[in-house]
Order: structure tokens, then C-alpha cells, then sequence
């Protein structure tokens, strides 16, 4: 198991360093370049375009011909997707770069969930998924400080040739350590790929990892606006608590491991969604305040947790009939909390919703989705069973 998790370490980790190292350089890329800011940060939405658009594919592919040849492949486009961007002259350049970043990073990240799936059962997916949360947890920290330090000595140039040593190490470690862990034999239901469409515990369990995915991203949008434009914190304040944030994380994913073993799964995903509901009530009173720093903070925290806690055990449930589509329902789970949370964002932002009303939706939403699946599951199966006599 060793392996496995080093190997998917190294994989997942191009999707965060690919969005945070450069962070710290948008001003310098974009002189350089003579476009706006507003434009670099559009990237940010091309790279998750270039994840979106190619995800599918990549799963297709993995289904068929294997792990590996996705693995290696993703890498390679993210090595020479880096060197295009920082080689960059102009914004569109820029763009292309961005965008086959966007396609290298969503192979390796749906094949971090693949391989894992394909090598482990289900309690052990879900401690595994945990602690590679954790490992995300720690890119957000430390990108902004190596990307300053790149800076001190490079220009931002060196950011994304950075960006592309990282990616080369990860196929390099991948092609000597990682073993194909395709199943031999596939189901005549793996030709159907887009049966899995047709499956209510896999949507259910997809619109309850999607519902989380969205509460994260928008606590990560939001909370600049929040804490900066709305409670005049620094740049220095809003660091230090968004540090003390991911550190409360990290800690969450690698204590989730050790709850899985003493409370199992089902109340380690009623733990979290029961941190999301006290996230939402501290939020709340701390909007109705006018921005209590005291229920706020805490409330923040809360979010962490439940993030923490319960997304690798609602992705675990999501894969755990997927054996022989496993990539594919990797790529579709993928898509489709890109696109929940994408949506929201844009649809309570077009409605003029605050900051922190967008924020205690989002956990609404995701409560909702929570008694949706412990209420129909229950109602499933009593079907399923009814249907087999």
C-alpha cells in the first residue's frame, strides 16, 4: 500500500501546485505579458476548463488500456503544457499553456482516485482518500512561500519550469514504481460507460461529494472578501488565519483514518455533515453580528472539518460499485463537482448573494444532499431487494 500512496501523492498533487505556486507572480505576468490581472486570473478557469473538457477521455482510455499509459501521458502534457507557459509571449500563449496543464493535472487527479480504488476495499479507499487530503491541504501553505522564493532568484518564468520539474518527477517515480492495476477481466457493463448515469447510488453519492467540493471552493472564494473587504483584515491577518486554517485540515484528514477504525463510516460522514451544520449556524449568527470575529473563525474551522472529514468517505462510496469503470466514474465524479460548484458560484454571484449568504447556502446544500442519500438509499435497496424476489 506504500507504494500505491506515494505513487498517488505524486499525482495528485500537479492539480494544487498547478493552481497555487503562480499565485504570487500575477503582477510580474502580467506586465510581462501586457494584459490585465483580471485576465491572468482567468486562467484559473481555463486550467479547470482543460480538466473538465479531457477527463472523460482520459477515464475512457484508463478503462481500456490501462492505468499507466494515462498516468505517464498526463504527466508529459503537464511537463510541456509548463514549459509552453512559461515560455509564454502573449496571453493566449498563455492560455494554451494553461489549458493542457489544466488536461495533464485532471489525468493524474482521476487516476489518484482510480488506482487507489483498484488496490484497496472500502474502508481502506477511505483512510487513504483522507490522508491525500491532508496532502492537498499542505500545497495551498507552502505554494505561496516556494513561489516567492522562486521570485527572489527567477523571474516568474521559473514558476512554471518549477511547475514542470514537478511534474517530470511524478512520471518519473510513476513509470519505475507504479504497477498496472487495471482489473484483468472487465464486466460486460464496462462497454456502457455512461450506464453509470443510470445508477442512483452513484449520482446520489456523485451530488454528495459534489455538494462538499462546492462548500470547500466557496469558503476559499468567499473568505478573502469576508475577512479583507468586509472586516478590514491585511494581507499579513487574512495569511495567518487561512495558515491556521489549513492546518486545522490537515489535521482533520490524517486524525479521519483513526475515526474511520473507531466509529466506521456512516458516523464519521454524520460527523461531518454535523460540523457543517454548526459551521452554518456560527456563520449565520456571526452575519446577523455584522461579522463576529468570534463565531466566525470558529465557523470557518468547522468547514475544514467537515470537508476534511467526510469528502474521502463520500468518495469511497461513490466508487465502491465502480471496480470496472472505476476511471471512468472518476472523470464523471470529476466533471461534476467542477460543474456544481462552478454553477453555483457564478449563479448566486449573477443573484448578488454576500459573500457569506453564498457560504452558508453552499453548506445548506450540501446538508440537503446528505438527507437525500440517507433518505433513499434505505428506499433503494428495499426496491432493489423487492425486484429480486
Amino acid at each position: 500500500m506504500g507504494i500505491f500512496l506515494l505513487c498517488s501523492f505524486l499525482m495528485i498533487i500537479l492539480y494544487p501546485v498547478g493552481i497555487d505556486l503562480y499565485l504570487v507572480a500575477v503582477p510580474q505576468i502580467a506586465q510581462t505579458l501586457q494584459a490585465s490581472e483580471a485576465q491572468i486570473h482567468t486562467a484559473f478557469s481555463i486550467y479547470l476548463f482543460g480538466m473538465a473538457a479531457t477527463v472523460l477521455l482520459g477515464g475512457i482510455i484508463a478503462d481500456r488500456h490501462g492505468r499507466r499509459w494515462v498516468v505517464l501521458g498526463g504527466a508529459l502534457i503537464f511537463v510541456i503544457a509548463s514549459l509552453v507557459a512559461a515560455n509564454a509571449t502573449g496571453i493566449s500563449q498563455f492560455y494554451l499553456g494553461r489549458f493542457w496543464q489544466g488536461a495533464g493535472a485532471g489525468a493524474l487527479y482521476i487516476m489518484t482516485f482510480t488506482v487507489l480504488r483498484d488496490v484497496l476495499n472500502q474502508a481502506r479507499l477511505a483512510m487513504a482518500l483522507s490522508m491525500i487530503n491532508g496532502v492537498i491541504c499542505v500545497i495551498p501553505v507552502l505554494a505561496p512561500v516556494l513561489g516567492y522564493l522562486i521570485l527572489s532568484r527567477f523571474d516568474w518564468r521559473g514558476i512554471f519550469v518549477a511547475m514542470a520539474l514537478v511534474a517530470a518527477v511524478s512520471g518519473l517515480v510513476n513509470l519505475l514504481l507504479l504497477k498496472e492495476t487495471r482489473p484483468a477481466r472487465q464486466q460486460s457493463g464496462a462497454t456502457r460507460p455512461l450506464a453509470l448515469l443510470g445508477s442512483p447510488r452513484f449520482m446520489l453519492h456523485s451530488l454528495l461529494t459534489s455538494a462538499s467540493v462546492t462548500a470547500i471552493l466557496v469558503y476559499v472564494s468567499v473568505s478573502p472578501l469576508i475577512l479583507m473587504q468586509g472586516l478590514g483584515f491585511t494581507t499579513e491577518q487574512y495569511s495567518l488565519v487561512m495558515m491556521v486554517m489549513a492546518g486545522v485540515s490537515m489535521s482533520a484528514s490524517f486524525l479521519t483514518p483513526l475515526l474511520l477504525r473507531w466509529l466506521g463510516k456512516d458516523r464519521v460522514l454524520a460527523f461531518s455533515h454535523l460540523a457543517y451544520l454548526l459551521a452554518a449556524c456560527l456563520l449565520l449568527g456571526s452575519w446577523q453580528l455584522g461579522g463576529d470575529i468570534p463565531l466566525l473563525l470558529p465557523g470557518f474551522a468547522l468547514v475544514c472539518i467537515g470537508f476534511s472529514c467526510g469528502f474521502g468517505v463520500a468518495m469511497g462510496e461513490a466508487l465502491a460499485e465502480c471496480q470496472h469503470q472505476a476511471a471512468f466514474a472518476s472523470a464523471l465524479l470529476c466533471i461534476m463537482q467542477i460543474s456544481l460548484s462552478g454553477l453555483y458560484i457564478w449563479l448566486l454571484g449573477q443573484l448578488g448573494v454576500a459573500p457569506s449568504g453564498m457560504l452558508i447556502s453552499a453548506l445548506l446544500l450540501t446538508l440537503l444532499s446528505y438527507l437525500a442519500v440517507k433518505g433513499l438509499l434505505p428506499w433503494l435497496a428495499l426496491r432493489e431487494a423487492r425486484s429480486r424476489g
